[in-house]
């Protein structure tokens, strides 16, 4: 979708660039005074550049995966903070989706995902998966912290596991950092 914006925008830019000397002569009516030839006023001087610029995927969890608690980003970059869940089955998955309670913060600020509409397939375990992501941007420089709270209103189970009242894992909770440098 980024793709198509900027390219919309090069074609309009590169058009509006084309058009500068052009210009406009109003046709006259037979009852109205004729007035000066309008001429197109330049936009831009110059046309821009498109560089793409590459988000950085950041899970919203780390350390409950394995990863180290801090990811490092080069300033300027767009972030997209994603999370999911993953079952043995797609009814397991589904019992997750109706029990959750899912809590994101970004800096203390709490964060709305959208969800990806379809159920994929985890690339590694084959396993059926949903994901959602938050666009946060580009983050000032400095260090950002995103929290991961999930507890159930059931007790649910992903196969592998429980989760929820009087489960083995009655909550998960992460806490990981964004360093912008």
């Amino acid at each position: 979708m980024r793709t198509y914006v900027i390219t919309t925008f090069l074609v309009i830019a590169l058009l509006l660039a084309a058009c500068q000397s052009a210009v406009l002569v109003p046709t006259a009516q037979s009852n109205e005074t004729s007035s000066p030839p309008a001429t197109l006023v330049p936009i831009l001087t110059a046309v821009p550049t498109a560089t793409a610029l590459i988000p950085a995927y950041i899970t919203a969890f780390c350390t409950l995966i394995g990863k180290d608690s801090k990811t490092y980003v080069p300033l300027d970059t767009p972030i997209v903070i994603t999370w999911g869940w993953e079952a043995k089955t797609e009814t397991q998955l589904d019992d997750f989706r109706q029990n959750n309670i899912t809590t994101i913060t970004l800096d203390g600020k709490v964060i709305e995902g959208t969800l990806n509409s379809k159920v994929t397939k985890n690339e590694k375990s084959g396993q059926p998966e949903v994901a959602w992501f938050y666009e946060a941007g580009m983050l000032d420089a400095g260090q950002h912290m995103i929290t991961y709270d999930v507890k159930w209103e059931k007790m649910i189970d992903d196969g592998t596991t429980t989760y929820g009242p009087g489960s083995k894992k009655e909550t998960l909770h992460d806490e990981c950092q964004i360093i912008v440098e």
